[in-house]
């Protein structure tokens, strides 16, 4: 898996963070893995099952964390302009707002 995965726009994921332009945003392994899984699938959906099959293997977790670094992700990523969307019975998705 590559170091950073770019994103249309001006976001790269890294191990430990995300780069916006010039600006680094901190984000913990599991919120950079997360957003790195998102962006890769771009306009599909991404479950939550595949979510936690991703960062916890076959196992998955069963709990709120996933809910939990969205939220935080979301209120990381709001400042910048993206967005993290839910679709009721299908997944996620980030999109970027325009800014004026």
């Amino acid at each position: 898996m590559p170091l950073s995965t770019p994103f249309p726009g001006d976001i790269r994921t890294e191990p430990h963070g995300a780069l916006i332009g010039s600006q680094r945003l901190p984000l913990s392994p599991t919120e950079s893995k997360l957003l790195q899984l998102i962006i890769a699938a771009g306009a599909t959906p991404l479950s939550r099952s595949r979510i936690e099959k991703q960062l916890y293997g076959s196992d998955g977790r069963r709990s709120n964390s996933i809910e939990v670094a969205i939220c935080r992700l979301r209120g990381k990523l709001a400042p910048h302009h993206y967005s993290i969307h839910a679709t009721r019975g299908q997944g996620y998705t980030i999109s970027r707002s325009a800014t004026s």
